[in-house]
């Protein structure tokens, strides 16, 4: 199975995801149990021209012993037929993707909708603030992987089967046909002006 995970730049959350998953299923290695077969990328809406991976994002990956080297990458077509599954850290992320590729609607799901978490469907932003905030958005990543971890095991056994089956993904909103249109405005213009 593979992986996206989806934030604002890729600057954050999304690359804050990809390692601590990454380093979950290496532990399952470790221990003689295994995921099946899982690859792990992240991606932002935007790829801010010359913006790095924040630097408290890695002195939080760096607590937990990771060390991520990833550059930040924008969302493309090529990202999305590579996964089998997009999780977004909010809703909006998961609109937007879904307006600028409408046919992966049964694989995008935030990450905290697909694990089935009922209070909030979006990870805290925490960019601009402090490295406290950072933990505490890692912290909130890290308990949704845990129950992520928990439903690809799930997912695995039902692959081994041979089939696969994900949640029914939430209700869109009415709006998304005038966010698309508002987006193919936008990149009409910005044409114009080149």
């Amino acid at each position: 199975m593979r992986i996206l995970f989806v934030c604002t730049g890729n600057t954050c959350r999304s690359p804050m995801a990809e390692a601590l998953l990454q380093k979950k299923i290496r532990e399952l290695g470790k221990v003689g149990e295994s995921l099946g077969e899982i690859e792990v990328q992240s991606t932002g809406l935007y790829k801010f021209k010359g913006m790095p991976v924040s630097p408290h994002t890695l002195t939080v990956l760096a607590e937990y012993g990771i060390q991520y080297d990833q550059e930040p990458q924008g969302i493309n077509q090529e990202l999305i037929e590579w996964a089998d599954l997009v999780l977004t850290m909010t809703r909006f992320h998961k609109y937007v993707t879904l307006t600028l590729f409408p046919e992966i609607i049964d694989k995008t799901f935030t990450l905290k909708e697909f694990v089935g978490e009922q209070s909030s469907y979006d990870i805290s932003d925490p960019v601009g603030k402090s490295l406290s905030r950072y933990r505490q958005c890692a912290q909130e990543i890290d308990q949704a992987l845990n129950r992520l971890q928990q439903k690809l095991i799930q997912v695995s056994s039902e692959t081994d089967k041979g089939f696969l089956s994900f949640p029914t993904p939430q209700p869109l909103p009415r709006a998304l046909p005038l966010l698309r249109w508002l987006m193919k405005l936008t990149k009409k213009s910005k044409k114009r002006h080149r």
